[in-house]
Formats: C-alpha cells, sequence, structure tokens
C-alpha cells in the first residue's frame, strides 16, 4: 500500500456551495462515523469547536449514543477479563496487581459515564429519542417498511433504531437539506430515497471539513514551521502518561497487525499495538484556513492549519509460540521497528507559535520497507516518499528509470542544497548528500524470493531498497526521506522568520 497521500477527491470537489453551506443547521454524526472502533470524542470536540464558529450545531442521536455505550462496554469487559486473567498470575507469585485494576465498578458504571462525558462535550448536543419516531422507527422494522432491511441468512430484521433517529433529525432541522450526516452508512441515503427527500449530505469524518470549511495552501515558512515542531516532539513515546495534551500525533490505529506481518493469523500473531513515533519521514498537503474563514480580528493571531503527516514508528506484539513439535508453549511480546505510521492532523498556531496539534484522522499503519515487482517500481517508491520531505522538488523525470544523471536542488525555505546522484550499475543507486552528510541507497534482488526452481514463482516480491548512512544501515524509502527531513532541520536555515 502507498503511503503518498492520494488526490483522487480535492477540497474543491468536495465543498459545498455557499448556498448550502448557508443553509446547513447542523452536522448529524451517524455510529459509524469514526469506524467500527466506536466514538472519537476528542476529533468530535475539536470539529464541533470549529463548526460553531460557522454558526453550524453537532447533533448525536440519543441512539447512537446508546450504540457507542455499548460496544465500549462491550470492550471493557473482554478487557476487563484479560487483565482479571493475567492480574491471577501475578497474585499466585506473589507481586501486587492492584495498580492496574480496571478503573469502572461495573458494565452499567461505564455506560453512566460515557453518556455523562458525551452530554458534556462543548458544542455536541444529544438529540433525543421522542416516542412517535420511536414507534414509527419500531413499525418500520417489524412491517419491513423501507429503509428497514433483513439481514444475515437468518433474515433478522433490521433497521428500526435508524429509521427512529433520522425522523428526530429531520424533525428538528424543519428541513431534511438542512442537516449534513457523519456517516459511512448507505442506509441514511435509502431513508431519504423512502420518504421522498431526495438525496442527503453525506460525508466521511476525513472530508467533512473540507466540506464545510475553505483552506489555502500555507507558505514555505509555515510548512518548515510544522515540519520543525513535529520534528522536536520525536521521539514520542505514546504510552508515556506525562506527556502534554496539547501535542497529540495519534489518532485510532487501524491495521498494525497487517503492518506487521500480512499473514499474522498463520504466524500466530495475535495483538498490536503502535508503541512509539521516531521521526518525521513526510509533510504533506500543509493548508491553512481561508481568511474568510477567520473571526474579525482573530487571522493576525490565530490560525488553523491542516497536514498529512507521516513518520517511522514502533509497534508492540504480542504472539503464541510452539516448540519443537507444535506444542503451544505460551505468550511472547516483540518489538516491530519496521513501520510507518500516516495521520492527517490539526495544528492551530497563536501569535506565531504552535500552541496544539491533535489528529483529524484514523493512524494508518503500514510496513516502512515495502517489496516491488522491479527495481523501477522501487525507483518510483522512493521518488513519491521523498516528495514528502518540506521543500524539496526532484529534478523533471522520475527515479524509476534509475538513470545516469547527477543534480543539485536548493530546498525551498532555507539555503541548504541537496546533490542527487543515481545510476542504473546493479539494480540502480542513488546517492544522496546534504551537506557533509551523505546517504547510498541500493535497490537490492532478494533471489530467495524465487521458489519452486525452474518452474517456479516469486513468493513474494523480489525488489527493495538498502539505506546506508555514517550510523545505520536501514531498509525502504522512508528511512532516506526521515534521514533528509533530519539532516536539514538540524540546520538552523530551516527556521521560519
Amino acid at each position: 500500500m502507498s503511503n503518498r497521500p492520494s488526490t483522487q477527491a480535492t477540497d474543491e470537489d468536495l465543498r459545498l456551495d455557499v448556498e448550502t453551506r448557508t443553509k446547513l443547521l447542523a452536522v448529524v454524526v451517524d455510529a459509524n462515523s469514526y469506524g467500527k472502533v466506536g466514538p472519537d470524542l476528542p476529533r468530535l470536540a475539536s470539529l464541533a469547536a470549529d463548526l460553531a464558529k460557522i454558526d453550524v450545531q453537532v447533533w448525536v442521536p440519543e441512539p447512537v449514543a446508546w450504540e457507542w455505550a455499548e460496544h465500549l462496554a462491550a470492550q471493557w469487559v473482554a478487557a476487563r477479563n484479560v487483565v482479571n486473567d493475567q492480574l491471577s498470575h501475578l497474585s499466585r507469585a506473589g507481586l501486587p496487581a492492584s495498580s492496574i485494576n480496571p478503573s469502572y465498578l461495573s458494565r452499567e458504571d461505564l455506560i453512566s459515564k460515557f453518556l455523562s462525558v458525551l452530554t458534556d462535550t462543548p458544542h455536541v448536543k444529544v438529540v433525543e429519542l421522542t416516542g412517535a419516531s420511536a414507534i414509527e422507527g419500531l413499525k418500520d422494522q417489524v412491517l419491513q417498511r423501507k429503509p428497514a432491511k433483513t439481514k444475515s441468512a437468518d433474515l433478522v430484521k433490521t433497521g428500526g433504531s435508524d429509521s427512529a433517529w433520522l425522523r428526530d433529525v429531520v424533525a428538528k432541522a424543519g428541513e431534511p437539506d438542512r442537516v449534513m450526516f457523519l456517516s459511512k452508512d448507505a442506509d441514511i441515503k435509502s431513508a431519504y430515497a423512502a420518504w421522498g427527500y431526495g438525496q442527503p449530505l453525506v460525508r466521511e469524518a476525513n472530508t467533512v471539513r473540507a466540506s464545510l470549511f475553505e483552506y489555502v495552501f500555507a507558505s514555505i515558512d509555515e510548512e518548515w514551521m510544522i515540519a520543525r515542531y513535529l520534528a522536536d516532539q520525536l521521539p514520542l513515546n505514546l504510552d508515556d502518561a506525562t506527556k502534554s495534551d496539547a501535542v497529540q500525533l495519534v489518532g485510532t490505529t487501524v491495521d498494525v497487525l497487517e503492518a506487521v506481518d500480512l499473514d499474522w493469523e498463520h504466524h500466530g500473531l495475535i495483538s498490536a499495538s503502535l508503541t512509539k513515533l521516531t521521526k518525521l519521514a513526510g509533510l504533506w498537503w500543509v493548508e491553512r484556513e481561508a481568511p474568510e474563514r477567520h473571526e474579525p480580528g482573530r487571522a493576525p493571531k490565530r490560525m488553523v492549519f491542516r497536514a498529512i503527516a507521516l513518520f517511522l514508528a514502533e509497534a508492540e506484539i504480542t504472539d503464541i509460540y510452539s516448540l519443537t513439535g507444535g506444542d503451544t508453549a505460551g505468550e511472547r511480546t516483540l518489538n516491530s521497528d519496521q513501520l510507518i505510521a500516516r495521520t492527517r492532523l490539526m495544528v492551530t498556531v497563536e501569535n506565531g507559535k504552535i500552541v496544539k496539534v491533535e489528529p483529524d484522522s484514523e493512524t494508518v499503519v503500514s510496513n516502512s520497507s515495502p517489496r516491488s515487482d522491479h527495481n523501477w517500481e522501487a525507483g518510483n517508491e522512493l521518488a513519491d516518499a521523498l516528495e514528502g520531505v518540506t521543500g524539496l522538488e526532484l529534478p523533471s523525470g522520475h527515479l524509476g528509470g534509475w538513470n545516469v544523471a547527477e543534480e543539485e536542488v536548493l530546498v525551498k525555505g532555507t539555503t541548504q542544497q541537496v546533490r542527487l546522484s543515481w545510476s542504473h550499475h546493479n539494480e540502480g543507486e542513488l546517492w544522496i548528500s546534504v551537506g557533509t552528510d551523505e546517504a547510498h541507497v541500493t535497490c537490492e534482488y532478494d533471489a530467495n524470493a524465487w521458489i519452486g526452481g525452474k518452474e517456479g514463482m516469486y513468493g513474494e516480491s523480489p525488489y527493495f531498497l538498502r539505506v546506508e548512512t555514517e550510523h545505520d544501515i536501514e531498509r525502504g524509502p522512508w528511512a532516506l526521506a526521515a534521514w533528509v527531513f533530519n539532516r536539514l532541520l538540524d540546520s538552523s536555515d530551516t527556521e521560519s522568520e
């Protein structure tokens, strides 16, 4: 999977016209708006605070709040059972284990506290379920009136809850086109069609801002300000309870096990969690709010930026290992440092200084040293990674051909120059210099990737990148991008004026 941010849907494509934005009363949050793992209240609170500035409310239907609460309670029960099992081992060994006892008294206690926290979230309104809508929703489900439906092989009737809260929010808004839904569910479109409302406004969490706010590209000095600030936070131990709440670089993490090992189930891996961000490896699409969206008199003092940041990362993995003969021996904890973590961040700047960073997307984790089917594909991966280095514009053409050439480019926003020299020798080589420091990249061919003799096949893609610097030998294009970023940031010339 490529970590280069997609440009398929631009902000201009997503942005609503002025008339539609002006008419909008509220953004309604569906249960699946932040993925299967449940709610992300810090992201929701941040969005609600920004929407309040343009007089758009955020509504959470009461059944959605209930669904979130039940999901969190189920997760808590599962986690409590695992913790209790492990605590029993410590207790039998004579070790105190009270420090990691569960914080909630019961499942009901957790539900009550979550609903209280949600209700107290600034600018977020929980829309109560009315009796009339509840009855109509139940009738939809029992009588199978659209938008109700059946699911699974047992033809279980469903849809009553969504039908009920949809009726309530439309009634509260007064008109069906005065609400936008934050959702990944096609059922809302089915309901609108069944009721003759036309097409609903539906956006996902990672596109809602682009639909309602106008952004312009940041200046190169602003890009470097953000890059330097992010790099200064690293390495960042994600388990450190003392880290500042003003610097949150990771959202809900997804795909960690797949990033560690695509065949993780077969190899006995049972869990993985991101534990550390080590280096800044890329900064893409740095934008700031357009001036007209600023409050009167606020523009010179406070600005909100958004950017896609990529970090080299580490994770902790738990696996079940076996002794000789296949007998299961137990669990063990391993570490992986061949990862890249990608997050869209919101960056708040006041009086020229960054005061807050928070995630505005899930954090997608992938392998930082991908393999390629051809050496030119590896070259293209390298070019993509280097384009994420602030101010660095590669020469015309691309590295995929591994052409014999030498170039020297000035990095925008700095007085630094980057020297590039690449060759088609062997499978391809690149020398890259920043100041007196040099990195050497080679495209390597893994002969062991071929299996099955003359009539065999590749078990995995055979080409990979090897990055050698003065102190390290690493793999993958992002290792080089991180090295270039760090060399440039080590120079005071990159500081914003």
